[in-house]
């Protein structure tokens, strides 16, 4: 268990230091916007594409079924649960789904993964990610147009989902790592020695600046509903990946290990801010995000004591 804590504690220390910076108003709000677009669009895909041209080794496609079972699974729960306990509209429903299925993949499941797994476990993530984003933005935001009533036409839904995910920096740094890894040939020294330097950046830059952003985050609303949220996504949604993993795809330790511990991550950000974007469901998806985050530092050290012991018992 100590070498657990000794993996978690400083990842989520860096995630207390960037929150007090943010509280104490040592940052501004400028400042950690310039963070944001810094991990966003230089040091984590650097560290992803270098991943990935070095050659991705072995990689298990079933992880993508098993996790996107998974993400099915739970959202279709979350969607009962928030309608017959809480009796939301289709809108509220689809965003409680989202923050009862949405891991925080690139800010805190990156540097866990990567630190805690390995290079080995962190390749088979980016084949989470990669599918993450795509399947599940475009669901929730039909799911809310249709509560809403909006409808901004099938036409210019799927151009606008096309575009995001076209000049998503992780994307493309996932889909040109593959590119160049598949070509067999070596990175340059230069050009790899470059992305080590900036990828090593990626971690510990994404979890302070993830602990920054959440001081933007208060506790507010129904607090029961908050609680249903995060109570879903910390417990039920890995219980139900665990389920995937061992008994339905039947995934090597190490993919069911990253498939568990991804799923078991708390909410991301992109709750509250796709909850933003349409105006509703604020201060549930806020308070959802940050009371995730704050009790992760035990759920995840328990569950990758309980992992971790599984691997080496193989």
């Amino acid at each position: 268990m100590q070498s657990i804590l000794e993996t978690v504690l400083p990842i989520f220390g860096l995630i207390l230091c960037g929150y007090v910076v943010g509280r104490r108003g040592w940052m501004s709000e400028e400042a950690i916007k310039g963070l944001n677009t810094f991990v966003f669009y230089l040091a984590i895909p650097a560290l992803l594409f270098r991943a990935m041209a070095r050659g991705p080794g072995l990689i298990e496609i079933s992880i993508v079924g098993a996790y996107m079972s998974a993400i099915l699974v739970t959202f279709v729960l979350a969607l009962l649960v928030s309608g017959l306990l809480f009796r939301t509209n289709l809108a509220e429903r689809a965003l409680f789904g989202m923050g009862s299925t949405f891991s925080n993949t690139v800010l805190l499941g990156i540097p866990l993964i990567f630190t805690a797994l390995g290079d080995a476990g962190g390749v088979q993530l980016m084949l989470i990610i990669t599918f993450h984003s795509i399947v599940i933005f475009p669901v929730i935001t039909v799911l809310i147009e249709l509560g809403l009533g909006a409808g901004q036409g099938w036409r210019s839904l799927a151009v606008n989902t096309v575009k995001a995910l076209a000049v998503n920096p992780i994307i493309l740094a996932l889909v040109a790592g593959i590119a160049y890894g598949a070509s067999g040939l070596a990175l340059p020294g230069p050009v790899d020695r470059f992305a080590v330097l900036l990828g090593a950046a990626a971690a510990p830059c994404a979890l302070f600046a993830l602990g920054a952003t959440l001081t933007a985050f208060t506790i507010a609303g129904d607090l029961k509903e908050t609680l249903a949220i995060v109570f879903m996504k910390l417990f039920i949604h890995p219980a139900i990946m665990a389920v995937m993993a061992f008994y339905v795809f039947d995934l090597t330790p190490l993919a069911a290990a990253v498939a568990i511990l991804t799923a078991a991550i708390p909410s991301g950000a992109n709750v509250f801010i796709m909850a933003r974007q349409y105006n509703i469901y604020l201060a549930r998806s806020a308070s959802a995000v940050l009371i995730s985050t704050a009790l992760a530092v035990v759920t995840l050290s328990i569950l990758l004591a309980v992992l971790k012991a599984d691997l080496l018992a193989v």
